[in-house]
């Protein structure tokens, strides 16, 4: 299994990096974990993709810089399969909620390009690698924390939870919101340290999820999300 880290950034890209995006591979298996703005490197870098037959994608949640990037994967030429939480943590079904974005006149696209699955809060295996999965609800849209087996952990789009450290404990890699704010859940502040009280302990490596974009020359506030 490999992995490959497309995008980290939280709300916007900026010039050097992409919204969240990770993708995972495993044989002819292509698992992307959210598709943000840096899934455009699965267009742009078509190497990521040698010798897969499908691509699969897993959505942490429905925020568009997590979305957005899914009007891009078409042009990779493989059947994709959207795993989505909106039964789940919203009681609406996933295909509904994306449906503004994925049909006309938003879509560029005649029709509903692919096909939509509900996860399983149970976790299981999806695109051939073992996935366990955590609802996160301290953020005020709920999102699904991801572990990809002991190889991978990525726990964005939340304020301090102490059930991470649970979840995430012995991963070798854990990417963790890097955005939201510790003490306020709902407040997005330009800082590089909220939330990271709930990373818990891992024997790897740990870098941001969901990163900040830089604050405006002379700008310390925060923006509302």
């Amino acid at each position: 299994m490999r992995a490959w880290i497309l995008g980290t950034a939280g709300w916007m890209p900026t010039v050097h990096r992409g919204t969240t995006s990770v993708l995972v591979r495993a044989g002819d298996r292509a698992l992307l974990l959210d598709a943000g703005t840096g899934a455009a490197r699965l267009v742009s870098e078509p190497g990521l993709l040698d010798g897969a037959t499908r691509l699969d994608v897993l959505l942490t949640h429905f925020h568009l810089d997590h979305v957005c990037g899914l009007l891009y994967l078409p042009a990779t030429g493989l059947p994709v399969e959207i795993h989505a939480p909106g039964e789940w943590l919203y009681g609406s079904a996933s295909a509904q909620v994306l449906a503004p974005l994925l049909r006309a006149p938003v879509s560029p696209f005649a029709s509903q390009p692919f096909a939509i699955r509900e996860l399983d809060p149970g976790g299981g295996s999806i695109a051939g690698v073992p996935v366990a999965l955590r609802a996160q609800l301290r953020h005020w849209a709920p999102t699904a924390g991801i572990r990809i087996g002991d190889a991978l952990a990525l726990v964005t789009d939340t304020a301090f939870d102490e059930g991470t450290a649970g979840f995430v404990a012995g991963v070798r890699h854990l990417l963790h919101e890097g955005l939201v704010d510790v003490a306020r859940p709902c407040v997005r502040r330009w800082r590089r340290d909220g939330g990271a009280g709930g990373a818990g302990r891992s024997r790897g490596r740990r870098g941001p999820a969901h990163a900040p974009p830089p604050a405006p020359a002379g700008r310390s506030g925060g923006a509302r999300a």
